[in-house]
């Protein structure tokens, strides 16, 4: 089973899509800030958070939940605007910020320099890639000179993660 968490009006072919308000795409109506999500624990194999964990409450939480209904190993993409980007901010239903190290935290002991601090979650991902959403030929610079560029010119718009599961 795929999931699709925040969905609004859009729909990808295979998953199940979830979101607070009906439309034509949400097949299941749930409000993400409500635990538990309504899913058996490891019956998850991939679980999409595009454009929707900006808008929660408790991100730690959030996360735990995504691991316990998911499989070990099983895919989670996950899409946020950037911490200093003017989308992070412009929307007033924004709760949360996300930077390149947001999910060290829940990465296994010793994996980042962050990992140090996941003490507080028990939940456990391995971080398979990090793409920043910016101008295209931003792309064909170093990543060093990227992430400098993005954190003193606001050049990087979004993130998206690829995240699995460790169990």
């Amino acid at each position: 089973m795929n999931l699709y968490f925040g969905c609004g009006k859009h729909r990808i072919k295979g998953f199940i899509g979830i979101d607070k308000i009906k439309t034509e795409a949400v097949d299941i109506i749930l409000d993400m800030n409500v635990f538990p999500y309504p899913f058996r624990n490891d019956s998850i194999e991939k679980v999409n958070l595009i454009n929707i964990l900006e808008h929660l409450a408790n991100t730690v939480s959030v996360m735990e939940e995504i691991w316990r209904i998911c499989k070990n190993e099983a895919l989670v993409t996950i899409g946020v605007p950037y911490y200093n980007s003017p989308g992070a901010f412009m929307d007033p239903t924004h709760v949360s910020f996300f930077t390149e190290h947001t999910f060290d935290y829940f990465t296994e002991d010793g994996v980042t320099w962050l990992s140090e601090y996941n003490y507080y979650s028990h939940a456990r991902f391995r971080i398979i890639s990090i793409v920043p959403v910016q101008c295209p030929i931003l792309n064909f610079l170093p990543k060093r000179i990227q992430w400098f560029l993005a954190h003193h010119l606001s050049t990087i718009h979004g993130l998206e993660f690829k995240l699995q599961t460790v169990k």
